[in-house]
């Protein structure tokens, strides 16, 4: 079922931002008069930019889904360290005595197993009797996980945000409506 929501995600958002991103290359007519190309077309390299970024962890959920690019060590796939600290009790919940009571798969470097290939590393935690996963927070991100997931994401939508408002020219409406209430 989460790969459905990748794929669902992935294709919501590439249809958003293409319509977007041609919105906003339209756009640069209006801003003919402006006496450089990067300030007629900035709001567009931005705004592709941003889409590109923004798309990237999505297009890592499913390259990952399809298995075009594999989960494990460097430069694997994975989001998520499967040997994290910190843990939660998988769901569904199962009782375990060994790594091996977990799932069928080998995954990770540390003993863990999935139930198919692909899915999360589970691993026993002995004293609960249950079998456990590297909870999915920043703690235990993997180095993929922080490019994608956080440099590119949060650098994509502040870059989308920033090229929405150069776009919309809000400062300088901002600056007609103050100049309008000083009167």
């Amino acid at each position: 079922m989460r790969h459905l929501g990748h794929y669902i995600s992935f294709g919501v958002n590439l249809v958003m931002f293409a319509f977007v991103c041609v919105f906003i290359v339209r756009e640069a007519s209006r801003r003919k008069n402006m006496p450089s190309h990067w300030l007629r077309y900035g709001p567009s390299y931005l705004a592709v930019a941003a889409a590109l970024l923004i798309m990237a962890d999505q297009t890592r959920h499913v390259l990952q889904d399809t298995g075009v690019w594999h989960s494990g060590a460097w430069p694997g796939s994975s989001q998520y360290l499967d040997d994290c600290d910190q843990t939660v009790v998988s769901v569904p919940a199962s009782n375990c005595t060994v790594n091996s009571d977990c799932g069928a798969v080998p995954c990770g470097t540390h003993g863990h197993f999935a139930v198919i290939n692909g899915s999360t590393c589970r691993s026993c935690d002995v004293g609960a009797g249950a079998c456990v996963e590297s909870a999915e927070s920043f703690g235990c991100l993997s180095a993929v996980g922080w490019v994608f997931t956080v440099l590119f994401t949060y650098t994509g939508f502040g870059l989308f945000f920033f090229a929405s408002f150069w776009n919309a020219n809000l400062v300088g409406k901002l600056r007609a409506i103050a100049v309008k209430w000083e009167a």
